[in-house]
């Protein structure tokens, strides 16, 4: 669950509930915000709230994931430049995860130290290559430090936003999008993870130490259902050798929908597991958001009144 849909208030009757449909392996979103308001200080009720979470799921037996970044990070450390600024990033970043790891990594169940780092760079610098790529490379070192920090623990998963990249038209422009987007997408990532090689366009490659190998699991995140197979295998061809797990970033609008869609990736996510490590299937987000004021925006499988839906019940396979 991404930190902003959280419900604090009912948040380990969420688990219940997810633990009754079935549900074994859960993640959140650490709210890095609140969690550290100022630098190097923790909020005492923010954590005091996780590590109840975490040890009422390890009393469910829930498989409790925290996701360290996801959008948003506190406003000391975006002022001073955040990851545009590799210095300051480097800093404190290890100590951010370090604190993390010192306060929850006895009782949780799996570590995500940043959730889509593309996206993540897409929101800080989307239309400038330049410096889009300086944030990838100060991104994909932050990745390794996490690794260093957190290796040995609890598994470190990745969360990789990937997809079938084509051009948009025939001309030459497009064709060369095309091909600097595949390479962030899959090179950059996948690539880096298994050699340790560091590929950004416009930019030399460069080897970066103790990023081969950096992960415990691989985990992919996939927006189109009907290309999830094939994910899968490009995934496993590409990334080093470990198992796979995968999430599908459910579709907004009318559930009689995203009946269908959710349907075609479990059916494809069980095809592609005949033959790979898959060791995880889930979707995300599980439930819609509190403050959900136009239903053609709903995301979840669950109700913000706590009702599962069709699509939901298509996941868990539960009858109708």
């Amino acid at each position: 669950m991404p930190a902003a849909l959280v419900d604090r208030h009912r948040f380990i009757e969420d688990l219940d509930m997810l633990r009754q449909f079935g549900v074994g392996q859960v993640r959140i979103g650490v709210d890095w915000v609140w969690m550290q308001p100022k630098p190097g200080e923790l909020h005492g009720e923010a954590v005091e709230f996780y590590l109840g979470a975490a040890l009422a799921a390890r009393e469910m037996g829930v498989v409790l994931q925290m996701a360290l970044l996801q959008r948003h990070v506190p406003a000391w450390f975006d002022n001073e430049g955040g990851f545009t600024d590799v210095r300051f990033a480097h800093h404190w970043w290890p100590r951010w995860v370090e604190a993390c790891a010192e306060a929850f990594g006895d009782v949780i169940g799996g570590w995500v130290p940043i959730d889509h780092p593309l996206g993540v760079a897409n929101a800080i610098h989307p239309n400038d290559p330049r410096r889009h790529g300086e944030v990838l490379d100060t991104l994909i070192t932050a990745w390794r430090d996490a690794w260093r920090i957190l290796r040995g623990g609890p598994p470190v998963i990745t969360a990789f936003g990937v997809e079938v990249v084509r051009p948009a038209d025939q001309t030459v422009q497009a064709a060369e999008a095309s091909r600097r987007f595949d390479q962030i997408r899959w090179r950059l990532w996948l690539d880096g993870l298994r050699t340790g090689n560091i590929s950004i366009p416009g930019r030399a490659d460069r080897e970066l130490d103790d990023l081969a190998g950096a992960c415990d699991v691989v985990g992919i995140i996939v927006r189109h259902e009907h290309d999830v197979l094939g994910l899968l295998h490009r995934t496993a061809e590409q990334a080093p050798e470990r198992p796979l797990a995968v999430t599908f970033l459910l579709p907004t609008g009318a559930d009689a929908g995203r009946e269908s869609a959710v349907e075609r990736y479990v059916a494809g996510t069980i095809e592609a597991a005949s033959g790979l490590p898959l060791s995880a299937m889930s979707v995300s987000p599980a439930f819609d958001a509190n403050d959900l004021t136009e239903p053609s925006r709903a995301q979840g499988i669950i109700t913000r009144d706590r009702e599962l839906k069709d699509s939901g019940r298509r996941f868990l396979g539960i009858e109708t």
